[in-house]
């Protein structure tokens, strides 16, 4: 998923990118490439995507580009990289990353950080996530183990594990994309 946010600042250059650099670092960023006109911070990996419920540990990837109108203005331009959790997005989590970028724009614009609101929503993400993940597993498998049983007593009990494999897996992400419907539309 990508997101972009822009603004303009009248600042200090090197006071602009020295502020941008700290407000990265100090949420869990790295910076990987600094030049002339912009850098790029990254956080997190593939990994933590598919081991976490946590948002912070997630793969995201931050392009930051400076454009100079003026002398000490600027345009600031913010395309964030976000690698979500799973196939689909809830509600949460879309809420999360709107608030990682206006995170951003009240830190170097009017100089504001709140950290205790980001993890609140952060601690909020990681609960919403994880209730979606029990809820389609608690639907999921029952409902694959009723598919089996009644495709191996149509079969004559010859429906390869493959397969049955499969079913199970299917069912578990259709109940998934379904929760997240419903959250979507209350």
């Amino acid at each position: 998923m990508q997101k972009l946010i822009g603004f303009n600042i009248k600042r200090n250059k090197k006071l602009l990118v020295s502020d941008i650099i700290k407000f990265y670092e100090v949420r869990g960023y790295e910076l990987i490439d600094a030049d002339a006109r912009g850098m790029i911070f990254k956080r997190g990996n593939l990994w933590g995507n598919m081991t976490s419920l946590n948002p912070t540990t997630w793969r995201t990837k931050v392009d930051i580009e400076i454009i100079k109108k003026e002398r000490l203005d600027y345009n600031i331009y913010a395309n964030y990289k976000f690698t979500t959790s799973g196939f689909f997005r809830s509600r949460v989590e879309d809420r999360y990353y709107d608030e990682e970028l206006n995170a951003f724009s009240k830190a170097i614009e009017n100089f504001e950080t709140d950290p205790e609101s980001t993890e609140l929503l952060v601690d909020k993400t990681n609960k919403s996530n994880f209730h979606l993940i029990t809820k389609s597993l608690l639907f999921g498998i029952p409902s694959s183990i009723l598919i089996i049983l009644l495709s191996n007593s149509l079969l004559n009990n010859r429906l390869p594990i493959s397969i049955a494999s499969f079913i199970t897996v299917f069912s578990i992400l259709a109940f998934y994309f379904l929760f997240i419907r419903i959250r979507k539309k209350s």
